[in-house]
């Protein structure tokens, strides 16, 4: 999602901001003037009506919590009738609540926090509006100290808001989905707390192991993953927590944290050959192998996604190389924030739900594929752009799908 004065958070998160650069100085030489005037994706589109008769597919939400007063009716439930759901705190500890549980006075702020959200979707995109112009304004006029509240609060806000927004663009035009939610938190503040720790890391291994579990056995059949774990972000939280620490050591820690939820993700992936896994490629404008998240991995039943543009461009944010499955619309993508005001976010962590949501689609159509099958007619059906880049095309992949059945 795109979220310019919060991208130290986001980063933490896997999600950074795609166009905090561009935003903050819109005569740079990878600034767009202009939103792109061409839309490729309309006529790609593909909806699924609901069906009451039909069984549902699930798709499980991976995330930092959903608001779940949104999605009456959508939301998967056991036997009892409870909404499927679990999630732990920062230091990792299980907290089985829908959503992070909020200091009050932050909470409070969530229409404040909500409008400067979309104020940021508009000056990051480059969309002239009032709320924009404002925001800008205000933002110039800041001292330092009100620059750190602002950034504070409004990264915190962002990784909050951030699954539920996520859970909207999966559940896009189709009515026989339903989410499960795995829920996970990230440190805050600066100096970050929790201060990172090889404890922590195999606690965090821990509790993205039994999320893992827990989807699939929740009966997920395409698990959306718009975060990263990227070794910076560890290697950022020493540096702001643990200014002491030799530099060597962060970076030893930070590769650890990386290289054991790899490890844990690849386990579970392969264990899960019905499941799709579907990771976003972050937004660092640089090759995935130099970000090097956790969720760089080469499994069957995993894609990678990248972002394009309404025109199916390369915009300068998203994160790109051989690891990249494929690429899908990342730019103004509407999708609602926590109380369920509408916003438009950017970046790689709203092109994954949209792949997700296209392979939920071709399980209505083909319930029998595994998740290495949905990966295969995902690039199979993708067209390719000018750069050779391939781009989902969702009516393509659900006929695929469809036809595989007969």
């Amino acid at each position: 999602m795109c979220r310019t004065l919060r991208s130290a958070v986001l980063l933490a998160f896997g999600a950074t901001s795609p166009l905090s650069a561009q935003a903050t100085n819109p005569g740079s030489a990878t600034a767009p003037r202009l939103a792109p005037k061409v839309n490729i994706w309309p006529a790609r589109s593909v909806s699924v009506p609901a069906d009451p008769t039909a069984p549902r597919i699930r798709i499980g939400i991976w995330d930092s919590g959903v608001d779940t007063t949104l999605f009456a009716g959508r939301l998967a439930r056991d036997a009892r009738g409870n909404v499927l759901l679990r999630g732990y705190d920062p230091f990792k500890r299980r907290q089985d609540t829908p959503m992070e549980l909020l200091p009050p006075a932050l909470l409070a702020r969530q229409d404040e926090l909500n409008a400067a959200t979309m104020a940021l979707d508009d000056l990051d995109t480059f969309v002239d509006s009032p709320a924009a112009r404002d925001i800008a304004k205000r933002m110039a006029a800041m001292t330092p100290a009100e620059r750190k509240a602002a950034e504070d609060d409004l990264g915190h806000w962002t990784s909050y808001s951030h699954g539920t927004a996520v859970a909207d663009a999966a559940l896009t035009d189709h009515g026989q989905a339903e989410i499960v939610i795995a829920r996970m938190e990230w440190w805050h503040g600066d100096p970050p707390v929790p201060c990172w720790t090889r404890e922590l890391a195999n606690r965090e291994a821990d509790s993205i192991k039994d999320l893992l579990t827990f989807l699939v056995e929740s009966g997920s059949r395409v698990v959306n993953m718009s975060w990263g774990r990227y070794e910076r972000s560890y290697v950022r939280n020493l540096e702001q927590c643990a200014p002491g620490m030799p530099a060597e050591e962060r970076a030893a820690v930070a590769r650890y944290s990386v290289d054991t939820v790899r490890a844990v993700l690849r386990a579970g992936m392969l264990a899960s050959p019905q499941v799709l896994f579907v990771g976003a490629a972050g937004n660092e404008g640089q090759s995935v192998a130099r970000s090097n998240p956790a969720t760089r991995l080469d499994v069957s039943n995993f894609v990678l996604v990248g972002a394009v543009n309404d025109a199916g461009n390369l915009p300068a944010f998203t994160n790109f190389g051989p690891e990249v499955t494929l690429f899908a619309h990342g730019w103004r993508i509407p999708a609602r924030l926590p109380g369920g005001v509408q916003a438009f976010g950017t970046g790689t962590s709203l092109a994954a739900p949209l792949v997700s949501n296209t392979a939920a689609k071709m399980l209505v159509a083909n319930p029998k594929l595994s998740g290495a099958d949905l990966r295969r007619l995902l690039v199979a059906t993708a067209d390719t752009n000018a750069k050779g880049l391939k781009l989902m095309h969702p009516a393509k992949a659900v006929a695929a799908a469809r036809a595989e059945s007969k």
